[in-house]
Order: structure tokens, then C-alpha cells, then sequence
């Protein structure tokens, strides 16, 4: 993958040996903790992008535990999960299986995607795209095997030092004070990460022929957590309940003036996030 810094075996050791690995952030029920609460978030904004009322074939592409895969497939969506891998896929298969929820779940290079042509209706990434160099190759694999009308959505997270995360970053200095460690003992394998903001994704998808292709900033909330380091480690079970509460009244008080009547969407730049969705010519 010579477009790629930090090849695929630093995931998979990642997905090995970090406790978070085994999470999976997808509940039926309310949000018991702030990355349940944000996937919940996805998954509410997503069906406003993908605009259709009925179910249909969707793939997540470097799919990790695929917590909102897991939300397609409570929907009624034909899910496919593709990661590189091994241990990931082993992880979201053992998630879903004890879930009751139904996917297919594949071992495969996102440069190189194990699918025909038109295959799918709605192909996503959540955390992938941002991790690339030369992202064109990546995004037009992703738009050859869309069916005609069908939507690609990245879900982009690059090094964004002043985002709204850099005015928060005083309690968790404090938590990590007072918590002892939890996380002691792991060993997390650097990956790049680019710092490349969406005018570059709109113009490789237009290069790549999607159409209507548009970007917004999302993931308007601070991450709190007693690790820097693995930022979705869980702090006590009283201490997440307690935010979840005070993040959801922040969201309620920012649902008046938000981008498409949805407070999870913000100005690019200032959430944790920002999304870029185009679809393939019908």
C-alpha cells in the first residue's frame, strides 16, 4: 500500500492489544456512556444524507467493531463489513453474533475492494479516509462498486489541534490527575494521520465522477476521557451517565441554528469531525 502511512499490520496489532478494541458503541436502548451517544448521533445524521425510506445494500470499509454498521443491521439494512484487519472483523463478527444482528463480514484492502461493480446502494467509512496520503485511489474504489444513484459517505477525522476539543482539554488533564490508569501496560502502534480538510475529498470525488458532492463539519462535542492516548476508554459507568445527560442538554440548545435542522452538524473546524458525501450518477 504505497499510498498508506502505517501499513495495515499497525491496525491489526492495534485491534489486538487495546481494551477499547472490544467495545461496541451501538445500543437499542438510550446512550449509557458519550461514544454510545455519538455513534447514536451517526446514525441519526446519516439517513439525512443517504435520502431514501427503504432499507437497502450498504458497505462499511475499514469497518473496526462497526458499531454503525450495527445500527444498519438493527434497521433492516443487507450489510456488508470489509476491514483489513483479521482480528477487527473477528471482533465485529463476535459483537454482532451476541447481538443478534446479521452482516456479512469480509477480510479485504479498501484499494483493492472484493466487489463487483454497482454492488451496493450506500458505501461508508468511519475514521478511515483521513489516514491516506493520496486519498483519490481509495475514493474511487469506493464510487465504482456504488450502484447508479448510489451515495458514498466519508467520515473524516484528521489532526485538528483547534477544534472545539482544545477548550476541554483542562478537565481532562484534571481526570488523568485524579483516575489512576487504567490503560497502563498497552501499547498504542502510531498511524498517520493527515491534516487535510474537505476542498481536497470534494475534489478527488469530482475527480472520480461523483456528483452533488458537499462536506460539513460534525462530532460538535469534547471527548472526555482519563487517557489521551485512547480517547474512547470509558471512565466510570455514575461519571458517563452524568455527561451523556450534559451532553445531551448541550445538543438541545444548539438544535435552534444547526446545518440541516441537526445539532451533531457544525462549522468544519470546529467539531471533532467533518463528513463529505457525493453520489455516483444515476
Amino acid at each position: 500500500m504505497d499510498s498508506f502511512k502505517g501499513d495495515g499490520s499497525s491496525f491489526d496489532a492495534n485491534w489486538r492489544t487495546t481494551e477499547e478494541a472490544g467495545y461496541l458503541h451501538w445500543t437499542r436502548g438510550s446512550p449509557q456512556n458519550q461514544i454510545q451517544l455519538a455513534f447514536r448521533n451517526h446514525w441519526l445524521t446519516f439517513p439525512q444524507l443517504i435520502g431514501r425510506d427503504t432499507p437497502g445494500r450498504v458497505l462499511e470499509v475499514g469497518c473496526g467493531r462497526g458499531s454503525l454498521s450495527a445500527y444498519f443491521a438493527d434497521a433492516g439494512w443487507d450489510c456488508t463489513l470489509l476491514d483489513l484487519s483479521p482480528k477487527a472483523i473477528e471482533l465485529a463478527q463476535k459483537a454482532f453474533d451476541a447481538n443478534g444482528l446479521r452482516a456479512s463480514f469480509d477480510v479485504g484492502d479498501c484499494l483493492k475492494l472484493p466487489y463487483e461493480d454497482g454492488s451496493f446502494d450506500v458505501v461508508f467509512s468511519i475514521g478511515l479516509l483521513e489516514h491516506f496520503e493520496e486519498i483519490t485511489p481509495v475514493i474511487s474504489e469506493q464510487a465504482r462498486i456504488l450502484a447508479p444513484g448510489g451515495l458514498f459517505i466519508g467520515y473524516v477525522v484528521p489532526s485538528m489541534p483547534e477544534n472545539v476539543q482544545k477548550d476541554y482539554e483542562w478537565i481532562n488533564d484534571i481526570i488523568k490527575a485524579l483516575v489512576p490508569a487504567q490503560v497502563d501496560g498497552m501499547q498504542k502502534v502510531e498511524v498517520f494521520r493527515s491534516d487535510t480538510m474537505s476542498p481536497r475529498y470534494l475534489e478527488a470525488m469530482a475527480e472520480v465522477g461523483l456528483e452533488d458532492n458537499r462536506a460539513i463539519g460534525t462530532y460538535p462535542l469534547p471527548m472526555i476521557s482519563h487517557s489521551t492516548a485512547f480517547p474512547f476508554s470509558l471512565m466510570a459507568p455514575a461519571a458517563e451517565t452524568a455527561l451523556v445527560a450534559h451532553f445531551e442538554k448541550m445538543l438541545k440548545e444548539r438544535a435552534a441554528g444547526a446545518p440541516m435542522g441537526n445539532p451533531w452538524l457544525c462549522e468544519e473546524g470546529f467539531g471533532q469531525a467533518f463528513l463529505v458525501w457525493g453520489r455516483r450518477p444515476a
